[in-house]
């Protein structure tokens, strides 16, 4: 069996995706391997996150600006991974983590940078509610999973309602 030497775990800052970086994080000191946490941001998001910035400073919400710089966008995103990471991975030890934050389709940034980073492995967090829902869920995974280069592991959230 091959040596796992790199795992991506892309996350959207929700508990599912912080329970796969858990798990991928243990996962990859266990192995010694890179850990590459990945969060892939939307252009539609600039302006959310400035009508936020609006709101936050007390602008008037008929004043904002309509555009919010791209790599101000990328830099916040960049912050907030920061945080998550901290926050979920507790015990770093020895660990190496790679922060990336991708701007574009989702689908197509975990794609590309399972490619270019030549990784070994995914981990995906995923819900563990209704056979219904979890269905729809891991339909949206299907699409991505069967384009990429390595296997793939879905960690359930067990223990949770």
């Amino acid at each position: 069996m091959n040596r796992v030497r790199k795992i991506l775990v892309p996350v959207n800052f929700s508990d599912d995706s912080a329970n796969g970086l858990k798990y991928a994080a243990a996962l990859a000191e266990e192995t010694q391997a890179e850990l590459v946490v990945l969060h892939v941001t939307q252009k539609e998001e600039a302006q959310s996150f400035l009508n936020f910035l609006a709101m936050m400073e007390g602008w008037p919400m008929l004043n904002t600006p309509t555009a919010i710089p791209l790599d101000r966008l990328v830099r916040e995103k960049a912050l907030d991974l920061y945080r998550f990471i901290e926050n979920v991975v507790r015990n770093r030890g020895k660990l190496k983590i790679r922060r990336r934050v991708a701007l574009g389709p989702e689908e197509e940034k975990i794609l590309g940078i399972a490619r270019e980073e030549n990784i070994d492995l995914v981990v995906l967090g995923v819900r563990n509610e209704s056979f219904l829902t979890n269905l729809m869920a891991r339909a949206k995974f299907s699409k991505i999973i069967s384009r990429l280069p390595c296997p793939v592991l879905l960690k359930p959230a067990f223990g949770r309602p």
